[in-house]
């Protein structure tokens, strides 16, 4: 059985069959997928699916675990990004996001104009800066 990770609403199995009255059904592993789409007519199936908890979790830039990938933090919910950061009060949470918004904006337009993709991260609360 694959393990979920937290927060996961995909469903009890890593692979799911939709079909086209709205109904799901769940597999195991792809051989399952393909046992149940040879039983089903093809034209009630809509699609199939697979859990991205299957897949490695992404740390974008961020390879250590002193630091947080800047665009991977914008993406988490307000309770999570504290958590991550280590925040203690809205007003905190709410700075430095601005700050990590704009520094990301920045990033993707330099990359947009021909210029190099630079990597944004955010230390974590507590992390010694080695290297700068």
């Amino acid at each position: 059985m694959t393990e979920h990770r937290a927060g996961c609403r995909f469903g009890p199995a890593p692979y799911r069959i939709v079909l086209t009255d709205g109904a799901r059904r769940y597999c195991e592993s792809e051989l399952e997928v393909e046992r149940a789409l040879s039983l089903l007519p093809g034209e009630s199936v809509r699609r199939v699916q697979r859990d991205a908890c299957l897949d490695e979790p992404e740390t974008g830039d961020a390879n250590t675990p002193d630091v947080v990938d800047a665009a991977t933090w914008l993406s988490l919910s307000q309770a999570d990004g504290m958590l991550e950061l280590g925040l203690r009060n809205e007003a905190d949470y709410v700075r430095a996001y601005r700050m990590v918004e704009d520094a990301v904006v920045a990033r993707d337009r330099a990359a947009a104009h021909g210029g190099v993709r630079a990597s944004v991260v955010i230390k974590r609360r507590g992390a010694k800066v080695s290297d700068v």
